[in-house]
């Protein structure tokens, strides 16, 4: 029995038939009474509704016989599709198309008759067959009442198709107001890419998508959300996402919006993907951010999907609302830091220590680890701004500022020649005193073999050791502060 051959819109008429959501739907009772009421109009024993994909012949509907599937290459269905006319064939032993399908071979199948299902802009995505076991008479008047029946099996997927885009649409409707209630929440942009990928799975057929960040530095996931089959496809994707010179991240560099339902066009670039799975993908640009280049990923794994006209429409529409979302982000972020850093030497400032003392005080009555806070004042800041001049002084404080970093220290400027440090993750808190007294006499050491006449006095305070909370030891630590300096003073006249 020969293979049939492709129709020549054969893409177009696999995505037609996908719009439909039929393949591997259970049994229902509207297809199964077109079934009977076929082979009993036409006198027949069996009638079957079947549709044509691209690898089998699969049955919605079937009167006679079991419902079942075959491959497309033993498929009577496969020869119906290829036109938009009834076919009749009287006797199929004799017709080398079907002469050696299993049923004809049987004595099964002697009559073959089939109307193709046609979709309002004529593609033919399989048919409505009756046979019969014995030679009898087709005529024109029978093939006519098997092809208005055939409309008919097209009328209920359509009213289905229609119904279930209504309900996307309402559901795409509700989407968006909820992607757009998320513009007025205060929430960072690893919350909200959760909160709105979570949002789009509900939505829409997902395995697995991900807010990316092409940086300069390299692709970062900034929040993904697998399915079921999602969780192993994305840490390949992951995996291969660091190679930036790869074709992947060329991709997602060069296109700013690609919808991809032809999985096998991924296959030559891309063959690892096609591997773990990919069947459609989609990837959108939402804009700049200041971590950089923002885009969203979608994926489809397992059976061919393409993209709906609805859904492409809600994905444009949602990474618009994102796009907008994480740019308003960015931009009270940059307004949250620039009130929270110091315009001189870009340390945190007053409000941010406080900030994170209070942080700190949280983390110590959920865990109990303590910490420890250092006050520092530069001597002889007076004496450089009166011989060098306020510009020379400004360069002192920051050639200072650049000096105070080390793991687990933070550094902060509370205005004029004041610093404060904050040690979180000190292994003790004698080791957090060592630290913090050879950064800053490190810090002395450098402003003085860059010429500048300064020295630094430092208070340590640590919690709960020294102070019960953040607000006594900012007040010991800076008493110490004060003590230091007197000692250096009275050092220095009398030497």
């Amino acid at each position: 029995m020969p293979a049939a051959p492709l129709p020549p819109d054969e893409p177009a008429r696999l995505a037609a038939l996908a719009r439909y959501g039929v393949l591997d739907t259970p049994p229902e009772e509207a297809f199964d009474r077109l079934a009977r009421l076929a082979a009993h109009v036409l006198e027949v024993p069996v009638a079957g509704v079947a549709l044509v994909d691209g690898s089998r012949q699969w049955e919605k509907a079937s009167f006679g016989r079991p419902r079942g599937e075959v491959p497309r290459a033993e498929a009577p269905g496969a020869w119906a599709v290829l036109g938009t006319e009834v076919l009749v064939v009287p006797d199929a032993r004799q017709d080398p198309r079907l002469a050696g399908h299993p049923g004809v071979r049987s004595g099964q199948v002697v009559l073959y008759a089939a109307a193709p299902l046609l979709t309002p802009d004529g593609h033919a995505i399989g048919a409505l067959s009756v046979t019969d076991d014995r030679m009898r008479p087709f005529g024109p008047g029978q093939a006519e009442t098997l092809r208005l029946l055939a409309a008919v099996v097209m009328d209920e997927l359509e009213l289905r198709r229609r119904t279930r885009e209504l309900v996307r649409a309402r559901d795409h409707a509700r989407t968006l107001r909820e992607l757009a209630e998320l513009l007025n929440e205060p929430l960072g942009p690893q919350e909200l890419a959760r909160r709105a990928l979570t949002l789009l799975h509900a939505r829409m057929p997902l395995d697995w998508s991900a807010l990316l960040h092409l940086t300069p530095g390299g692709p970062a996931v900034l929040s993904d959300h697998a399915g079921e089959r999602g969780a192993a496809f994305g840490l390949i994707l992951r995996e291969r996402l660091a190679l930036e010179d790869g074709p992947l991240w060329a991709a997602l560099v060069g296109q700013d919006r690609v919808f991809l339902d032809d999985y096998t066009a991924a296959a030559e670039r891309c063959p690892y993907l096609l591997a773990a799975g990919l069947r459609s993908a989609t990837w959108l640009h939402l804009g700049g951010t200041r971590e950089g280049q923002a885009v969203l990923l979608l994926a489809r794994l397992g059976r061919a999907a393409a993209w709906t006209p609805e859904e492409r429409a809600l994905l444009e529409a949602a990474a618009r609302s994102v796009g907008t979302a994480l740019e308003r982000v960015g931009y009270v972020w940059s307004l949250e830091r620039a009130a929270q850093t110091d315009p001189l030497t870009g340390l945190g400032n007053r409000r941010a220590l406080d900030e994170a003392l209070d942080e700190a005080e949280r983390r110590r009555a959920g865990t109990g680890l303590g910490y420890a806070l250092g006050v520092v004042d530069l001597d002889g800041m007076k004496h450089v701004n009166d011989e060098r001049g306020h510009a020379s002084g400004d360069d002192l404080l920051r050639e200072f500022a650049g000096q105070l970093a080390a793991p687990g220290v933070a550094a902060y400027r509370l205005g004029g020649d004041e610093y404060a440090l904050l040690h979180l993750r000190p292994a003790s808190p004698e080791a957090a005193v060592r630290v913090l007294v050879d950064l800053v006499a490190a810090a002395e050491r450098h402003v003085r073999a860059r010429g500048y006449p300064a020295g630094a006095s430092l208070g340590v305070a640590t919690v709960p050791g020294d102070a019960p909370d953040a607000t006594t030891a900012l007040r010991a630590a800076d008493a110490r502060m004060y003590a230091r300096k007197r000692e250096r003073r009275a050092a220095r006249m009398h030497p």
